[in-house]
């Protein structure tokens, strides 16, 4: 009793909490959770998603600022255009460069603003479902609290720009069905558009959207006509973007960037990859242990009394979709997540406001409250020097100038091995060809030469002079930075 006691005056204290107040908190949670690494360039897992981003930010901010036309630097002997989705991330990281000058941690800045954005908007979506800033707050901490999104709030994935957009035009839209107005209409129309052209799977609330207008009967009248209007330009702007990316892609035949579904093969492997996610995947980094109870007991109110309102229904078909059709890529790509988690901050705020039980829903609360804990101590590895993903001489600032020297002898390098493709070519600032593995052996070597390829940089000298001899080469070294060796052809 004592206990329950004291949480009480916990939820009392939170309750008396203005708006300002919640905002601040919110802000200095997420500001000071992330300040030891923000000093740190691009690491850790999905290191190589983070290169191939910033990498293309660069090429905008060295090469071209046409964002019709991004680059990659591993582009053989071509000029690196491909097809990625809308480079909205990549874009505005360039912008911050021209303003700013290059710093293999200005993303770092760039995705902790965005990242605060999406925090926000998760404050006010949630205060327009319920109406109370306690509530709306719980769910903005919880956001905090989901190890995928700690840990990318602060990293270069294209993923957090379009959740801010999404959660915000999502806003918008909510705000656009109660006061319907050009000012809501253009607010919705450009974050959705803007969402779902960065990553098409953000334009995910439209089914919330369709459940809304036929529980309201919207369709019957006169105001659908704006509403099919909007729908037709976010969603054809979006499409657009990705068939435009598809022509890029065509340019030089470079295929980095997958515009395709591809599924798991056997249904054992499916099913494996299900039970994996479910009992592994959304306890530790989908959903967070700190907010799990409060998840699993959401989808049970949820079932238990609103299974059939439209929007519960139209979203759980929109994510069951998802999820099959992403399987695959779900496997490796938990960033791809991120697009689920106001449905589950939603749910499971709105289930734990229905429960009765004083002691069971108190340490719920405790437990969402200590949700960024469980974040920071699930990511902090990732930010560990041993588990870096990069060599340490790639990113120590004293070496950058060097590496930029020896790299500018040639345009293009045959870079590896790295299985990445990525990783090595944007922090030895080179372009040109992929040495992927060991499995390629010499014929690679003289076919990227014959193509083009005026020099290796690599630090497997051992093999790499087996393939010269091979070759009956003998390359000149012009330099070296840690293990890594510069030979010119």
């Amino acid at each position: 009793m004592i206990i329950l006691g004291k949480l009480q005056s916990m939820e009392s204290f939170l309750n008396r909490f203005k708006r300002w107040h919640f905002v601040f908190v919110l802000i200095l949670v997420q500001i000071l959770s992330h300040i030891a690494y923000l000093k740190l360039p691009a690491v850790g897992n999905h290191v190589w998603r983070q290169c191939n981003t910033l990498a293309v930010a660069r090429n905008y901010y060295q090469e071209d600022m046409n964002i019709l036309y991004p680059r990659i630097d591993k582009r053989y002997h071509t000029n690196g255009i491909t097809g990625p989705q809308f480079t909205s991330y990549d874009y505005t990281l360039a912008l911050v460069y021209k303003a700013f000058g290059f710093s293999q941690n200005a993303h770092r800045y760039l995705s902790l603003i965005i990242g605060i954005f999406a925090i926000l908007g998760m404050f006010y979506l949630a205060y327009n479902y319920f109406r109370s800033d306690f509530l709306a707050f719980l769910c903005s901490l919880g956001l905090i609290g989901i190890p995928e999104f700690y840990y990318h709030s602060i990293n270069a994935v294209p993923d957090l720009l379009a959740l801010a957009a999404m959660i915000w035009g999502w806003f918008g839209f909510q705000n656009y069905m109660e006061r319907p107005s050009l000012k809501w209409a253009l607010f919705t129309v450009l974050l959705i558009t803007l969402a779902g052209m960065t990553k098409i799977m953000f334009l995910i609330p439209g089914f919330v959207f369709l459940g809304d207008i036929i529980q309201q009967k919207t369709y019957r009248k006169l105001a659908i006509i704006p509403i099919l209007i909007m729908g037709l330009v976010v969603i054809s702007a979006s499409l657009g973007w990705y068939y435009w990316a598809k022509i890029l892609t065509s340019m030089n035949g470079i295929y980095e960037f997958v515009h395709e579904i591809r599924f798991i093969e056997g249904w054992g492997n499916r099913v494996q990859t299900l039970l994996d996610n479910v009992f592994k995947d959304i306890p530790e980094t989908w959903v967070g242990y700190g907010f799990l109870m409060m998840f699993v007991t959401g989808i049970y109110f949820v079932v238990k009394k609103r299974i059939h309102d439209l929007r519960v229904l139209f979203v759980f078909f929109g994510v069951f979709l998802f999820y099959v059709a992403m399987q695959y890529q779900l496997r490796v790509h938990g960033y791809y997540t991120l697009l689920f988690a106001p449905f589950v901050l939603l749910i499971g705020v709105w289930g734990w406001d229905k429960l009765q039980n004083g002691l069971v829903k108190h340490i719920m609360l405790v437990l969402l409250l200590l949700s960024p804990v469980w974040a920071w101590a699930r990511i902090n590895r990732n930010w560990q020097e041993q588990n870096f993903r990069v060599a340490r001489e790639l990113i120590v600032p004293q070496n950058q100038e060097k590496i930029r020297h020896l790299s500018a002898q040639r345009k293009f390098w045959l870079v590896g091995p790295d299985q990445s493709g990525c990783v090595d070519f944007y922090y030895l600032q080179a372009k040109g060809f992929p040495w992927y593995n060991l499995e390629e052996k010499s014929d690679l070597f003289e076919k990227f030469i014959k193509d083009g390829a005026e020099g290796l940089i690599t630090n497997d000298t051992v093999h790499a002079q087996e393939y010269f001899r091979e070759l009956k080469m003998n390359p000149k070294c012009i330099g070296s930075v840690g293990n890594y060796y510069w030979y010119v052809f």
